[in-house]
């Protein structure tokens, strides 16, 4: 314990950990992080639809290929599998370093001008959920140094080894300003879902995180380079526990606090068809890609209300508890020819650092069900 915590650490005395574990560390100067999901939905499976759906998804694409390669974010790209989105849905998180970067980037992303652009665009619906991480309020979790996505892509950031993990308590101790700070959870009324849930659709809704405390988790598994033995173990025992468990959080939004909160298949290509044209300017034009088995990538994206409702599932709940001790069961039957990978980044978000904006989306998208939002017809 650090002279300057005022509450002490949850590691037990003598705690030793049972495998490695490395976190994040970023540069003194790095204060902020930022990241921004970006989504496409499509609303039928008509051709109509399947070409607006295709133009939006190339819009989004010219975005990122069109901006500066200095300022390009880190980006991953995913096809939605299940949760708080639409079948089919495509995702983009990026992450950028840089906080004059970063607005200038996403002042270039109109969300409203590519619903205005496409032919029919009733028949899609767009939508970006960004926040501004302090990195004093972040902690990550790696298994292992042979794969490290997500904020890990960002220049600057180092893995080093640490022993705040496999023990109650250790992702909290992970966040530096946890020595000074509960993250308290706040009052019901102010974290209430609308009265009225919103139709989405036919709809512009806007806003931010109007409390302290909000929590963004992004918990990833990537099995590509494991053996046939271990990737058939992986698929057959150890993922069925996961997707256990996160039905019981969509399915207990009261107790769980979940919100906004997607499963998602990592695509092999962050530019699947979107490519340079002959004269270089960075217009679309597709291109057919060879057909590949689906990656052996996947992640959970989403919001909790507040850390204490995450940690209670985490701890307590005999779906989490499962997960838990799977991986503890893997890992030990593997040994050090493990080659299957988990990680975790956990943003705790003061109020106003999250923005939502929902362009035609249906109305469980997102957060749309689970904060206030200002709306306007489109």
């Amino acid at each position: 314990m650090t002279a300057d915590r005022v509450y002490p650490l949850a590691r037990p005395k003598g705690h030793k950990p049972p495998m490695e574990r490395w976190k994040l560390e970023f540069p003194e100067s790095q204060a902020q992080i930022h990241t921004a999901y970006i989504g496409v939905q499509r609303h039928d499976s008509s051709s109509s639809t399947s070409t607006s759906f295709q133009d939006s998804i190339e819009a989004i694409q010219t975005w990122l290929d069109t901006i500066d390669l200095h300022e390009r974010p880190a980006v991953e790209k995913f096809e939605f599998l299940e949760g708080d989105d639409e079948p089919e849905s495509v995702v983009w998180v990026c992450y950028w370093p840089d906080s004059l970067v970063y607005e200038n980037c996403i002042q270039q992303l109109r969300l409203a001008d590519i619903y205005n652009s496409i032919e029919r665009p009733k028949a899609v619906g767009l939508w970006l959920e960004q926040f501004t991480t302090q990195v004093s309020r972040l902690e990550t979790n790696y298994s292992g140094l042979d794969y490290l996505p997500g904020l890990a892509k960002l220049p600057g950031s180092k893995p080093v080894e640490h022993t705040l993990t496999a023990y109650w308590g250790a992702a909290r101790d992970r966040i530096p300003d946890s020595g000074h700070d509960l993250f308290s959870r706040q009052n019901d009324e102010v974290m209430a879902p609308p009265v009225k849930i919103p139709a989405g659709l036919g709809q512009h809704l806007s806003g931010s995180n109007a409390y302290d405390n909000l929590v963004h988790i992004r918990s990833g598994q990537f099995w590509e380079n494991c053996s046939e033995t271990e990737s058939f173990a992986y698929e057959n025992t150890l993922q069925p526990t996961l997707h256990a468990g996160l039905r019981y959080l969509w399915e207990n939004r009261t107790d769980s606090g979940a919100m906004g909160l997607r499963f998602l298949r990592n695509l092999h290509t962050n530019n699947p068809g979107a490519h340079l044209n002959s004269s270089g300017n960075g217009a679309p034009e597709p291109e057919p890609e060879p057909q590949r088995e689906p990656a052996k990538e996947t992640c959970a994206a989403g919001f909790f209300r507040n850390l204490s409702d995450l940690e209670k599932w985490a701890k307590r709940h005999p779906s989490h508890l499962a997960i838990f001790n799977g991986a503890i069961a893997h890992a030990r039957t593997f040994g050090e020819n493990r080659k299957f990978r988990t990680w975790h980044e956990v943003s705790i978000l003061r109020r106003g650092e999250a923005s939502f904006e929902y362009v035609n989306c249906l109305p469980r998208t997102g957060v749309i069900s689970y904060l206030q939002l200002d709306r306007r017809d489109l």
